[in-house]
Parts: structure tokens; C-alpha cells; sequence
């Protein structure tokens, strides 16, 4: 009796990329649910995230950071100001995971300045590439998407943030959440390419 073996069959980056990325923003996304439950509701719950839990903060962060490294493998924009404002998205995405790290208990307040600075990379970035995307479309499903995402992320972060949480910020917050976690379904969804 003969036998074959089989190469281990991988999972192509896509589909990590694209699933550590929608897992990463969920709980981006859950991570407010005691102030949604508080300002929806009228109901007080605890956190589902606090500043405690600092192995579930790092690694929503890693999950972040696969995600957009996902982006980067997957999608690869040939005109170059779609290939800036991608990778402003990309790059301001990975340097706000990292400052993200500033919400653990005992780490300093100084390096809530990185998410800062990722953001303002990040959401113009995902504004501008959104923008591309419509003219000549680089993730082709959904291709609004990151547009629609981007624009929420400036009107909740830029526009509706402020010291106290308010419904509005609550509101587009999570449409944003919402949207980062539709694009790591699209990346998932993607076909891989033949060599």
C-alpha cells in the first residue's frame, strides 16, 4: 500500500489578517459598552475592558496590528496617492494600537499622545484612500466603505469628543467600530491571488 503526504494546507493572509482584525475591533467596539448601557439605556453595568486587564488590552492590540499588516499584504494600490493615503490609514492604525497600550493601569498618560497621533494619521488617511477607493477601486467589495468608515471616525473622534463620553460620540464611535470591523470582513472575503 502506497502512501502520499499531503502539505499542511495554510491559511492565506487574508484571512488571518482579515479575521484578527474584525476580532481586534470587536472588542474595540465592546470595550464601550458599560457607557452604552449607561447613555442608551439608562442602565450602569462594569466595564467589559478595564485598564486591569492588561493581556486582553495587548491582545486586542496584536489582533489590531495582525490586521493591518493583513491590509498590507492584501491590498497593494498601484497609484501612488491612493498607495500615501492607504498607507496612512494603515501606518496611523498600527501607532494607534500601540498608544492604545496607554489604557493599561500603571502605564503613563503621556502615551495617550501616540493614539493621538495615529489618529491624525489614521482617519484622514482612511478619509482620503475612501475617496480613492470610489474613483478607482482598490478593496472592489463594499467599495464605499471605507469612506462611510473614515467619516465617522471624524465626526466622533474629531468633532464629538471631548472630558465626558456623550451620546453622540457614543453613537458615531460605533458606527466607526462597525466599519473597521465590515473592512476586516471584506479582507477576509477577498480572493487570493494566483501566482
Amino acid at each position: 500500500m502506497e502512501t502520499t503526504l499531503h502539505s499542511p494546507k495554510t491559511l492565506p493572509i487574508h484571512r488571518i489578517g482579515g479575521a484578527a482584525f474584525m476580532l481586534g475591533n470587536i472588542l474595540f467596539l465592546t470595550n464601550k459598552f458599560d457607557e452604552m448601557s449607561r447613555l442608551f439605556l439608562g442602565r450602569y453595568m462594569a466595564d467589559v475592558i478595564s485598564g486591569e486587564d492588561r493581556l486582553l488590552i495587548v491582545f486586542g492590540q496584536v489582533l489590531l496590528i495582525a490586521g493591518y499588516i493583513g491590509f498590507l499584504k492584501t491590498y497593494i494600490p498601484t497609484e501612488k496617492f491612493t498607495r500615501i493615503t492607504f498607507g496612512l490609514f494603515v501606518w496611523g492604525g498600527m501607532i494607534v494600537a500601540v498608544g492604545h497600550t496607554s489604557f493599561m493601569d500603571g502605564m503613563p498618560e503621556a502615551l495617550f499622545a501616540v493614539v493621538l497621533l495615529g489618529m491624525a494619521f489614521m482617519v484622514p488617511g482612511l478619509i482620503l484612500f475612501g475617496i480613492s477607493n470610489l474613483r478607482k477601486p482598490v478593496i472592489a467589495r463594499w467599495k464605499w466603505l471605507p469612506l462611510f468608515t473614515g467619516l465617522m471616525g471624524f465626526i466622533g473622534f474629531f468633532l464629538f469628543s471631548g472630558e465626558e463620553i456623550t451620546t453622540m460620540f457614543l453613537i458615531f464611535r460605533t458606527l466607526f467600530a462597525l466599519g473597521l470591523i465590515g473592512l476586516g470582513f471584506t479582507m477576509w472575503l477577498e480572493k487570493p491571488v494566483q501566482l
